[in-house]
């Protein structure tokens, strides 16, 4: 078990060590980092996709010049109509030429947008590809003081986020940019050229939309940096006190807690409303500025038509041709965002391939002898570690290990054993002082060559999901089957291999076939093993194993350390009795060394007393030589739990890196992808809920129902707007058609009509996007808080389902609600404006011309079936491509996160390859994904000139029949045209529906769920309580292990006043006890009862306040020290504040710090130390006064001289309360009025230190193996 070191001064840490800068952290970072290494392909797809991509945007425009063509050929048509004078062969052949030219275009389109966004997936994946290669390659390079400046979880993210940033720069946003750019240039150059008087004008509203665009995306980013600063504070309360539930569920905290999350909420929610309202003025004022532009252009341009100084149809293609243009270049200006960022992460990763360290692990410099004697000299070393240079580690240490010998450190943590072997390993260079192998200095030696002559096995071994044969094969990749055979059979591991299913070829590791702490512990034996080291080096092997384990694992290592230098470092003294050599270390130098013998002799000397307070160490089969039954009950249990919480978190944190990493490698657009949803659906099946509708989502909305219906009212207002303008700008082409004197009034006038959409359109988008970002904030802030309360009153069987592990949870809290917010806010105005548009388009259209609409809508039709379809086939290749990136992505984060072992078996270049092997099919499979979305977006593009070549002919042909006029075909096609257009804008919202229904559904079912025990106390008793605790019969099994009975048939009891002690090895039911005493669950069967009353009858806050725990690892909370003493209660004095934590010996040190009571403990404690964290629990503790105390294992995490204080401490809280204790080391219980010992779920002793000692039974040999 690892130790936490307390400094005995009671130093706080109140700011974390900023590393010096480097040289390079000058490095800003250049975008053209990205073509390093690149050769001629990558060059000619940089310049092909920029190249294609400036003339696809430069083409755009053109279609105002067919436009102004088709516009004055079906004006003169429509005027000669009128006259019944229309000449149908030339307005055939006009028709027939601009149509053919609107095809031509589409086609140019097309194929430009295609190739250009081709050729730009193309080389970003390939350059990516090469990026990930390099900054494997170099992370597994660096040496420890690197890492230990770097997270691994920051590593890896960089590596999927960070990727992601550079592909939003590199891949089409480049392209978009370009094309923005020459799309404007072309579109005003387009305008100049047909009527540079009209195009004067227009672009004097140039400055003033780009001008719009630029704030409106300025104060949007201002305000949501405000808005997710203010979320992330509130997700990070509600981490923090969901992954202390437990100790909010014991000292009644949930109304706190609720209220401290509101409060976070509310300032939330009022950043999200004033960003909803800077939304809708950003929406806003772009529309209100682009109908007025369209009121003055149309007026002026009519005026200029009628003088003869240009054609009709030039009116409306100059207009369109500059507005499209400067709106080009204003839809692609967010893109510099986009850009901006990709440089930024290619300085974060370019930052650590440029980084050289300063142990250069992979070089192939230094001697490398043929053969060494094993002669270790450890000369006046003196060491800090890079991030804590206040401290001084090893102080000069000096000594000596001849060939064959076996010297064993030992000594308290943080003392500097293990930083001796880190030394030897060469992670670290000593700040002073000589390490010599035979004599030479290590660092005179090839460092691949040091690391490979070392052997090392550490307290917990890496085990990599590979087959039992390749994680041996690790250590050597020469040896045969044979060789591999035989060094687990010294390392014991050779039985329990054979019985695997495949032998040696099953695989093993996270997410394959779990093994137990023992059988790593052997494999991992076996791999240093095969390397045939001349030196051994042994960090507590043994001291995370049970003791049959143990025995196995050290016979092994005897074994192993035959005729070889071996330096061991134990906790667990009696298992380096026979070392040559024993040293001591204490605060960074060598106490005392000798023999077993010798240093056991002195009585006054550290060994000696630290082989007295050896403490008892966790042993799931300690007490099983008893009977063969019981043997193979705990073995059984021992192989259920083989993977402790923390491992299976950490498996879980690596797993989610995993699986961003894989996204990573396949994608090939940014935006949400298919599989996304479909995990989220997945999750929704495993919450045992169903999608929401949106009634339902409505339905939930209702307290904000008042300003939904004023929204909508106001949207359906926004939503005829464009079918409004179809229908005015239908009458400009009237009046430019019929021509004469009074065009120039008739135009004014109809100009009027676009200042009137202009204002109501702008009114109504900013109030219903307004009033809808209200509402959405609100709901959501409601939805989380709902979800919150009801998490606060679960029960602990909730928080054991591996479903609602603390990140989970969270994640629930901080994606689910947005996702539903999405229902309701400026998205719902969007789509509902789609929708209106639509349908009234659509209306208009038929009631201008209900033969003239259908084929508007059939080419409509026909884009939507086309683009489902390649929708579809890239979803169906999306988990196949997604598996493909497994192996890839696992090879990253496993070799990253197991930086350590990997650079000890000197396997950088192994990992290397093996993940550019992986990681060639997702990188061909990205490619073909990325061709597949330029065939999407081309037709995006395309679609329109298309879409017009047919609707003209169709238009064309029933003109020719007398069946329709120009002016009709040209009503109909505008009215689609503008109805398409906004249904286009909504129909990006549509996956958001989906996710939000999906959401919706979770997070009702986690608001409709109650807790079996009720954990708000509304029900029960609340009788005096005097603190006498009684159990019967008690049968108990933890709900997700139902099978397996913790508790069975315990009895316990203690009366007021006594101190009552549990003991017995791991998993006999100590700590279940005590959860059934705080009635985190219920027994299954069985009376537990305090005082006289039955538990279940008690008031749970009733009982609660009654009761105060202290934990093995105390819970505190990012609070003031005064805040954590007093947590849970009302109305308690600073006199009482300070009494408690003067009987928790921590008051002295509180009013030594600056700020006293009220300095911030920091997340979880951190700012404290254990020992510190320990007595402010105490503190917490005894402030309540409680009736009863539960102390679990209170002392067992420190080290020896924080032990005294703490139980000195617990010592005088225990006084004149009922007090339940559970300890491994024994000698902090002998003064006990009653020990129980437990064994497999029963109390099998019980009675005083002395009596139980003179029935030499259980407790007897418990303590012979303490002393021994």
């Amino acid at each position: 078990m690892k130790k936490t070191k307390v400094n005995p001064e009671d130093d706080i840490t109140l700011g974390k060590f900023t590393p010096k800068p480097s040289p390079q952290d000058s490095y800003q970072g250049n975008f053209f980092d990205v073509f390093r290494d690149a050769d001629y392909k990558d060059y000619i797809l940089f310049s092909g996709g920029l190249i294609l991509s400036a003339v696809n945007g430069a083409l755009v425009p053109f279609n105002s010049l067919i436009f102004e063509g088709i516009a004055n050929a079906l004006m003169e048509g429509e005027s000669q109509y009128q006259n019944g004078t229309i000449n149908m062969p030339w307005f055939s052949s006009e028709i027939k030429m601009f149509c053919l030219r609107y095809f031509y275009l589409g086609v140019a389109l097309f194929l430009c947008s295609y190739f250009a966004n081709s050729c730009l997936y193309t080389l970003c994946e390939r350059r990516l590809h090469c990026i990930r290669k390099k900054y494997l390659k170099s992370v597994l390079r660096q040496d420890a003081k690197w890492f230990d400046e770097t997270t691994i979880g920051g590593l890896t993210q960089k590596m999927s986020s960070g990727i992601e940033k550079i592909k939003d720069g590199i891949g089409d946003k480049v392209g978009v940019l370009v094309g923005g750019v020459a799309t404007f240039i072309s579109g005003v150059s387009i305008g100049f050229y047909m009527c540079w008087q009209l195009t004067l004008v227009m672009m004097i509203t140039v400055p003033l939309q780009l001008g719009s665009m630029y704030l409106s995306a300025k104060h949007l980013n201002r305000a949501t940096k405000n808005e997710m600063s203010a979320y992330s504070n509130a997700g990070g309360m509600a981490n923090e006190v969901i992954a202390g539930i437990r100790t909010v569920m014991a000292f009644n905290a949930q109304p706190f807690e609720i209220n401290r999350y509101a409060h976070q909420l509310n300032e939330a929610r009022r950043m999200g409303i004033r960003k909803a309202i800077i939304l809708a003025i950003c929406t806003a004022f772009p529309l209100m500025l682009m109908f007025t532009c369209m009121a003055v252009a149309f007026w002026y341009g009519a005026t200029l038509a009628a003088a003869g100084a240009v054609s009709s149809g030039a009116v409306f293609a100059v207009f369109w041709a500059v507005l499209i243009g400067t709106r080009r270049l204003g839809e692609a200006a967010p893109h510099l965002g986009a850009i901006t960022g990709a440089r930024l992460a290619i300085h974060d990763i370019f930052k650590v391939i440029d980084h050289e360290p300063e142990i250069k692990c992979t070089s192939s410099e230094g001697k490398i002898p043929e053969k060494i004697q094993g002669k270790l000299t450890f000369d006046g070393i003196e060491f800090t570690y890079p991030t804590r240079p206040e401290l001084k580690i090893l102080k000069g240490v000096s000594f000596e290990v001849n060939p064959g010998e076996t010297v064993a450190l030992v000594g308290h943590s943080g003392c500097g054993k293990s930083t001796s072997i880190g030394l030897l390993m060469r992670f670290y260079n000593q700040c002073a002082g000589m390490i010599k192998l035979d004599g030479i200095p290590i660092q005179e030696y090839n460092i691949r060559w040091l690391r490979s002559t070392i052997g090392i096995v550490q307290q917990e071994p890496i085990i990599f999901v590979a087959t039992v044969a390749e994680n041996i094969r690790m250590g050597d990749v020469l040896i045969t089957d044979q060789d591999i055979e035989e060094a687990c059979k010294m390392a014991n591991a050779h039985e329990f291999i054979c019985k695997l299913s495949d032998r040696y070829d099953t695989v093993i590791g996270a997410g394959a076939v779990q093994l137990s702490g023992g059988q790593k512990q052997r494999v991992a034996i076996a791999r240093a093993i095969v390397r045939k080291p001349q030196i051994l080096l042994l960090d507590e092997a043994t001291s995370a194993l049970d003791t049959e384990s143990e025995r196995m694992v050290q016979t092994a290592l005897d074994k192993a350390s035959e005729g070889r230098t071996t330096l061991c470092i134990a906790h667990r003294l009696s298992t380096i009795r026979n070392a040559s050599k024993i040293l001591v270390f204490d605060q960074g130098l060598i106490a005392e060394r000798g023999t077993h013998d010798e240093l056991i002799s002195k009585d006054d000397g550290i060994y000696a007393s630290m082989v007295k307070a050896q403490e008892i160490e966790r042993a799931k089969e300690d007490t099983t030589l008893d009977d063969e039954e019981d043997e193979k009950t705990h073995r059984s249990f021992h192989r259920d739990s083989v993977t402790s919480d923390e491992e299976r978190e950490l498996q879980q944190s690596l797993a989610r890196d995993s699986t961003r990493l894989r996204q990573s490698m396949i994608s090939t657009t940014t935006q949400v992808p298919e599989w996304e949803i479909e995990n989220a659906r997945e999750e929704m099946i495993e919450e045992g809920a169903m999608e929401a509708s949106l009634f339902d989502i409505f339905k939930y909305a209702s307290p904000e129902m008042r300003n939904i219906i004023i929204s909508l009212v106001f949207t359906l207002i926004r939503g005829f707007t464009w079918p409004a303008f179809s229908i005015v700008y239908g009458q400009l082409f009237k009046i430019l058609s019929a021509g004469g004197d009074d065009v120039s009034i008739k135009a004014l006038l109809n100009s009027l009509w676009f200042i009137l959409l202009a204002f109501t359109g702008g009114i109504s988008t900013l109030i219903s996007g307004s009033l809808l970002g209200k509402a959405g904030e609100t709901m959501s802030g409601r939805l989380r808080m709902d979800v919150f309360r009801n998490i606060m009153q679960q029960d602990a069987s909730y928080f054991d389902d591996s479903r609602h592990n603390v990140g989970s949870l969270t994640s629930r809290l901080a994606t689910d609600a947005p996702n539903v917010q999405a229902a309701i806010d400026q998205r719902l105005a969007e789509v509902l404006t789609g929708i209106v548009s639509l349908f009234c388009g659509v209306g208009v259209a038929f009631y201008y011309g209900w033969n003239m609409a259908p084929i508007g809508l059939a080419t409509a039709l026909l884009l939507v079936v086309v683009q489902s379809s390649v929708a579809q086939y890239l979803k169906f290749r999306g988990q196949r491509d997604m598996d493909s990136a497994i192996e890839a992505s696992r090879l990253v984060t496993e070799s990253i996160s197991n930086w350590k072992t990997v650079q000890a078996l000197t396997k950088q270049e192994y990992m290397y390859d093996a993940f550019t092997a992986a990681s060639k099919s997702p990188h061909r499979r990205a490619i073909v994904r990325g061709l597949w979305q330029s065939l999407s977006f081309a037709l995006a593009g395309s679609f329109v000139m298309w879409n017009f070549a047919i609707a003209y002919m169709f238009g064309l042909w029933l003109i020719s029949n007398n069946w329709s006029t120009p002016y009709t075909v040209f009503q109909v096609i505008e009215a689609l045209n503008m109805a398409s257009m906004s249904v286009m804008l909504a129909a990006s919202y549509f996956p958001e529906y989906v996710r939000a229904r999906i959401s919706a559904g979770i997070m009702f079912t986690m608001i409709r769920q109650k807790s079996v025990i009720d954990n708000r106390g509304l029900t029960g008793d609340t009788p005096t309580i005097k603190g006498n605790i009684n159990m019967r019969g008690v049968y108990f099994a933890y709900p997700n292990r139902r099978r397996q009975l913790v508790l069975d048939g315990f009895n316990m009891s203690a009366n007021f006043g006594q101190t009552v002690a549990l003991v017995g090895p791991s998993g006999c039911g100590k700590s279940t006890t005590i959860q059934l005493i705080e009635r985190y669950y219920d027994a299954l069967c069985g009376s537990v009862k305090i005082d006289d009353s039955d538990i279940r009858d008690l008031s749970v806050k009733h009982l609660r306040d009654n009761i105060a725990l202290v934990g093995q690892e105390p819970t505190l909370f990012n609070l003031t020290i005064r805040e954590n003493i007093t947590y849970g209660l009302e109305n308690i004095t600073q006199d009482q504040v300070e009494k408690a934590a003067t009987l928790a010996n921590i008051h002295t040190f509180v009013m030594g710090l600056p700020d006293g009571y009220d300095t911030s403990v920091g997340a979880s404690g951190g700012r404290l130390s254990g020992g510190q964290k320990q007595r402010v629990a105490i503190a917490r503790a005894i402030v309540r006064d409680p009736k009863i105390l539960l102390l679990d294992e209170a002392t067992s995490a420190l080290d020896t001289e924080s032990e005294k204080i703490v139980q000195e401490a617990l010592d005088k809280a225990r006084l004149g309360r009922t007090c339940v204790v559970i300890a491994h080391r024994l000698s902090t219980i002998q003064n006990a009025d009653k020990i129980i010992v437990c064994r497999n779920g029963k109390a099998i002793e019980e009675g005083t230190h002395q009596t139980l000692l003179a029935r030499r039974g259980l407790y007897y040999r418990l303590v012979e193996k303490q002393s021994s």
